[in-house]
């Protein structure tokens, strides 16, 4: 589905009923990062673990499946799944036009209607991602007035844009901020692993970041996409690592003028 309808999944969603913690910190090292714990209040907090839990106990996909945990990101070791207005009513959040801008304020990012959502499920002993900094140009198709638009792989392939849309039914637009909100992962202790890594350089060692958010339940890490954002998933030694990340995006000609054509990361072929 392309598109998020504001009736469905817009401002039903009352931010004071649902937020619990409004003391998200922020951090300075290795790069500014906002982190938060108790982020929902428990009714809701359990209402997005229930659905996303219906959604794993119908197993895991090693192909491409709608609606189902699947392999489908190529070069990362977890099963992820899309959310739109398909899913059940609590997960659709993340695709609203209040978390949108609960997120563009928090960082200071000019708003646009493009908004990306999803969760990831890495089994015990999934391997450590690469040090990235998803400062990525994406591609849209182009959004219809007011109406938040979710990527449409069909028409318009989210890295490349490729699809039969023509240039003016597009938009080339990069990641402006993310949010990897932790759930589902009961019993997480440190030592486990599974946890986000954030470092000041590209070249740092995976296994020695300089910061660590571990996923416990119903926390979130989040920041401003920059050329220096690096992070990465960290192996999990003994527990599955569950999660919801969210993208907000941001002009391209607004990412340029901050921070230079140069420092965008376009995908590899």
């Amino acid at each position: 589905m392309a598109r998020v309808d504001l009736k469905s999944a817009g401002y039903m969603f009352d931010l004071p009923s649902i937020l619990a913690n409004r003391a998200w910190l922020r951090r300075p090292s290795p790069f500014p990062h906002v982190v938060a714990c108790n982020v929902f209040a428990p009714l809701f907090y359990e209402a997005l673990a229930t659905s996303l839990r219906r959604i794993l106990e119908a197993g895991l996909s090693e192909s491409p499946i709608a609606g189902r945990f699947s392999r489908n990101i190529p070069g990362y070791d977890a099963y992820g799944i899309g959310i739109n207005d398909s899913l059940d009513e609590p997960l659709t959040l993340f695709v609203s036009p209040v978390w949108r801008d609960l997120m563009v304020r928090l960082f200071a990012i000019p708003e646009t209607p493009y908004v990306f959502a999803g969760a990831h499920h890495h089994a015990v002993g999934s391997l450590s991602g690469f040090v990235h900094n998803d400062f990525n140009p994406v591609w849209f198709p182009r959004a219809n007035g007011s109406e938040l638009q979710i990527p449409q792989q069909e028409l318009c392939a989210y890295k490349t844009g490729a699809g039969p849309l023509s240039a003016s039914e597009k938009v080339e637009v990069v990641r402006g901020a993310v949010v990897i909100f932790y759930l589902l992962n009961d019993g997480w202790r440190p030592g486990d692993g599974g946890e986000t890594g954030l470092f000041d350089t590209r070249s740092a060692r995976v296994s020695e970041p300089q910061a660590r958010c571990g996923p416990e339940n119903n926390s979130l890490v989040a920041f401003e996409c920059t050329p220096e954002s690096y992070h990465t998933f960290l192996t999990n030694h003994r527990l599955p690592r569950t999660s919801i990340i969210m993208w907000v995006h941001r002009p391209l000609d607004d990412a340029v003028a901050k921070f230079g054509d140069k420092y965008l990361e376009r995908w590899k072929s």
